[in-house]
């Protein structure tokens, strides 16, 4: 194999871009040229603006040049944990430019945002981490994100960001090789792949309540599925057939308080992932946790986080 017939690669940075998903993206591009009897693949680490981007973590990371009118076979990009800071007219010009072209497009993370800008997601949804998401559907289309780990299919593939963009670049060797160097990849990185790409049951549940309660499990359920009208521990109790006194008693117990005060924690962690990773206003957040006013939320969130709402925001 010629070095032009190689697969190529374009990592898109800009300034704030997670230096764990980039590493989980060329390592194992450079792990499946070393396995390979040949080598498969070319990457080039392109700025999404003419400067020399810094990491989430602070340090600057030289790159291979800017955008250009090259050509790759694949095109990830990767965004700040505040993906507006690399919007740009000239971003979005270049990426319609190479979707043109029949490229595959990829995303990590907050990067969905930037893909949904571009008009890259109307026939493909991007997976996006559990925390942004209602943050993005509030920004733009339901239908551009979706709640799974990690997504391929057809010029599109995605990644919910952390760890999990491993399972993304594996399943680009697949595509782009065959699976069984993908799973060549993988041992020699001691890692296990997932057997599937969707996100498996509610973030925030401790998957170790059924061994330790199935009541117990089956109420924390409940609240989890109703954070936006909350309903009375009473209900839940009704639903579950079970009296008042043990659901007390079960909760302090194993979680150490109260079910109110439980429900109470999962709402104001529900607000403070909104508060951090969308754009809406402290009402409009209030009513998605079940408070019926700014006012009730901002006196439960000084009394669990010590600060109010409005300054809780990271975007």
């Amino acid at each position: 194999m010629t070095q032009s017939d190689r697969k190529s690669i374009f990592v898109v940075i800009g300034e704030g871009f997670p230096l764990l998903s980039l590493s989980l993206i060329i390592e194992p591009l450079r792990i499946a040229n070393r396995v390979s009897p040949r080598p498969v693949f070319d990457w080039r680490i392109l700025s999404s603006d003419s400067e020399t981007p810094r990491s989430s973590s602070g340090r600057k990371f030289p790159v291979d040049g800017f955008l250009d009118d090259g050509t790759a076979d694949a095109i990830i990009l990767l965004a700040s944990y505040a993906p507006d800071r690399m919007s740009s007219k000239a971003l979005m010009k270049w990426l319609r430019a190479q979707a043109r072209k029949g490229t595959l497009m990829g995303c990590v993370d907050t990067g969905a945002l930037l893909f949904a800008e571009a008009g890259l997601l109307n026939q493909r949804p991007a997976a996006v981490h559990h925390e942004a998401i209602a943050g993005f559907r509030e920004r733009q289309d339901d239908a551009f994100f979706v709640d799974r780990l990690f997504d391929l299919h057809g010029n599109r593939c995605s990644s919910a960001g952390g760890v999990v963009t491993i399972d993304m670049t594996l399943a680009l060797i697949s595509h782009f090789e065959s699976p069984r160097l993908a799973r060549q990849v993988a041992e020699i990185l001691n890692y296990r792949p997932l057997d599937s790409d969707k996100a498996k049951g509610l973030f925030g549940y401790d998957w170790s309540m059924p061994r330790t309660d199935r009541t117990l499990a089956k109420a924390v359920e409940i609240m989890l599925a109703n954070v936006e009208t909350p309903v009375q521990i009473s209900e839940i109790c009704t639903r579950l057939n079970v009296k008042i006194w043990r659901l007390r008693r079960l909760f302090l117990r194993h979680l150490g308080k109260s079910p109110q005060a439980y429900y109470l924690e999962l709402r104001l962690d529900h607000a403070r992932n909104l508060l951090r990773n969308s754009h809406e206003k402290v009402g409009a957040i209030a009513l998605m946790c079940g408070f019926p006013a700014r006012e009730s939320l901002s006196r439960a969130y000084r009394a669990r986080y010590g600060t109010a709402p409005s300054a809780d925001r990271k975007l």
